[in-house]
């Protein structure tokens, strides 16, 4: 959704190219070279940042309320382990309780039909299972929480990622590298993250006066999904509803026609639209105490899964 300026364009050009333009093909762009171009050109994106490690910790949180002692899936999935575990126990202090029972409710008739052998492998095979089903929700989570947490340096790391996988650059003490003028050492210090940083930027002229529309959206996107789900993590209701829409109707005006931009989007899976994720109905609101904390729904675990999968490719583009 963001193009390249005509300035980023050619420095990229200068980058890639030039060294061939020398005699010079196998000789690889200094690295510090090579990050100035990459900031220069990436200056909105990296402004990002600061929400979207927001919203990376807000998916953080809801993480450890799914994985934590109040997670509804594994309270109600676990319910037939609880009941026979409180068998269990009933059986290991028949002689007390009975007691309790006939001092409460008088003499009752006591069957002598006992549990058979199948009855006992029942219990014990429900209860295996579902201490599966429990490990394998935490391990889901925890995988979750391990790719959110890599994620939330996802645009400052961007440049040195690109740099380091599609530039191939050189080492940063390399001084046999192409420095945008010859082969040797890149003398100018690497520019800071964001737009208001490349005011000096020797590679790439940018207008710091000039925010790209399209970035400011997203960035104010990424504050409406933190808030929705800190009201969420709480318990309260929070409707989901994609906004990417009214996203779509305002900006610089530019636009392809259907049957061009129709087409390329059916091609890409990632450019589909989130799907929508309704919080269901909770009785309770807000939080009074441990024992009636209201509890995220299990439908913020997909939610959580599609974003650590997805959101980076989405708002790239």
């Amino acid at each position: 959704q963001v193009s390249l300026s005509h300035e980023c364009t050619r420095a990229i050009m200068k980058l890639m190219y030039c060294p061939h333009c020398r005699g010079m093909s196998s000789v690889r762009p200094c690295n510090n070279y090579c990050l100035n171009v990459v900031k220069g050109c990436l200056a909105n994106q990296a402004d990002l940042s600061t929400e979207w490690k927001f919203l990376m910790d807000s998916l953080i949180g809801v993480a450890d309320r799914i994985d934590g002692p109040y997670d509804v899936d594994t309270v109600i999935g676990t319910i037939h382990m609880r009941i026979a575990e409180a068998i269990h126990n009933l059986q290991e202090n028949k002689d007390s309780i009975t007691s309790k029972v006939f001092q409460g409710c008088g003499n009752p008739k006591i069957s002598t039909k006992g549990s058979s052998s199948e009855d006992k492998k029942r219990r014990g095979k429900v209860i295996l299972e579902a201490r599966s089903s429990a490990q394998a929700l935490e391990m889901l989570v925890l995988d979750a929480k391990g790719n959110l947490t890599a994620l939330k340096t996802y645009w400052i790391t961007l440049p040195s990622s690109l740099c380091s996988k599609k530039v191939m650059a050189s080492s940063a003490s390399d001084d046999k590298c192409w420095n945008g003028m010859t082969k040797g050492s890149y003398l100018p210090e690497v520019m800071g993250d964001g737009l208001a940083n490349q005011i000096n930027n020797p590679e790439v002229e940018v207008d710091i006066t000039k925010p790209d529309m399209t970035i400011r959206q997203q960035i104010m996107q990424l504050k409406i999904m933190t808030n929705r789900l800190g009201n969420a993590n709480i318990g309260n209701d929070v409707d989901f509803q994609d906004t990417s829409d009214d996203m779509s109707g305002s900006g610089s005006g530019d636009s392809c026609p259907d049957d061009v931009c129709g087409k390329r989007l059916s091609k890409s899976p990632s450019t589909r639209q989130p799907e929508t994720h309704a919080i269901p109905k909770q009785s309770g609101h807000g939080v009074h105490g441990a024992s009636s904390r209201s509890l995220p729904s299990a439908s913020l675990l997909l939610l959580l899964l599609w974003v650590a999968a997805m959101a980076p490719q989405h708002l790239w583009r």
